[in-house]
């Protein structure tokens, strides 16, 4: 299907909104934290950063698609700086493994399917629920850089070409921009909250939305030509989508079938080809715990 030229246009205004608004929503959550000094605030900013680290990775996503800004140094500089290396992560190295992924979602070689685990499914419930404990209690991310450290995934994973100073560049704006998130915090008197709010959520509530948003995309479809029949699309915005599907990443199938188009527009994608009878139904769900069920051997 051919898509009409204008669901393919990139807004910088909107992207750039989208990405003002995530780190608007960390900054209060770090406020809210300082100024009610209690358990229980300190939980609610802990979620709430975790969510927004996630939607920062989808804007990663959309920077490594090209999607994020209509100029390519700024749309790499941008998802650079104000996405990926708050997560400690290069844009460039992910935008290698992310569009293989797109030449063949689940295939043997596939580096997010193999990354994220998700190429076993269905699985017995209790070890789906083991999994998702062993990310929640960060377990999972230590056994992940085992992984890496030992050269477990080096088979798979694209090489950077000969002479490519982005990994350099991507290491210099790691530190430099989590230096400065601790630098504000220690100016403030608060440096532990950069432990305590940005480390720690990454490495717990983070990598739990992260896998459930990776087995909804994919998990227990095999590899096949056709995009459309192994992944999900979660159709209805809620609470749900907010955790684990932020800047319309759920709209899956819309993306793999046009990644071209940026995010903001996949609504409009999904009407188009729902008009055009182009969505399989058995692919279509309502909720993250019904994808979840049908995962469970």
């Amino acid at each position: 299907m051919t898509l009409p030229p204008h669901l393919a246009r990139i807004s910088d205004g909107r992207a750039m909104a989208s990405l003002a608004m995530d780190w608007l929503l960390i900054a209060a959550c770090f406020a809210f934290a300082i100024w009610l000094a209690h358990p229980a605030a300190y939980l609610a900013a802990m979620v709430l950063i975790a969510r927004t680290q996630l939607a920062l990775a989808v804007l990663m996503h959309e920077s490594a698609h090209r999607t994020l800004l209509r100029n390519r140094r700024a749309n790499d500089a941008v998802g650079q700086l104000f996405a990926a290396a708050p997560l400690m992560l290069s844009m460039f190295g992910y935008r290698r493994g992310h569009l293989r992924h797109h030449r063949a979602p689940m295939a043997a070689d596939d580096p997010v399917a193999t990354v994220f685990g998700i190429g076993d499914y269905p699985v017995p419930k209790r070890e789906l629920w083991w999994r998702l404990f062993k990310d929640v209690t960060s377990i999972g991310y230590f056994l992940s850089v085992r992984d890496f450290a030992a050269g477990k995934h080096a088979h798979i994973m694209p090489k950077a070409r000969k002479g490519d100073r982005r990994g350099l560049y991507a290491l210099a704006s790691i530190v430099a921009i989590n230096g400065l998130m601790l630098g504000v915090l220690a100016a403030l008197g608060h440096a532990v909250l950069y432990l305590t709010l940005w480390l720690l959520p990454a490495l717990t509530f983070l990598q739990l939305f992260a896998r459930i948003r990776a087995i909804t995309e994919h998990a227990g479809y095999p590899a096949m030509d056709d995009q459309r029949l192994n992944a999900r699309t979660v159709v209805r915005r809620s609470w749900q989508t907010f955790f684990v599907g932020p800047h319309r990443i759920h709209h899956h199938i819309e993306h793999h079938q046009y990644p071209q188009v940026p995010f903001y527009r996949l609504p409009q994608v999904h009407t188009l080809m729902a008009e055009r009878g182009q969505l399989p139904a058995a692919n279509l769900y309502r909720s993250y715990p019904r994808v979840l069920k049908d995962v469970i051997a």
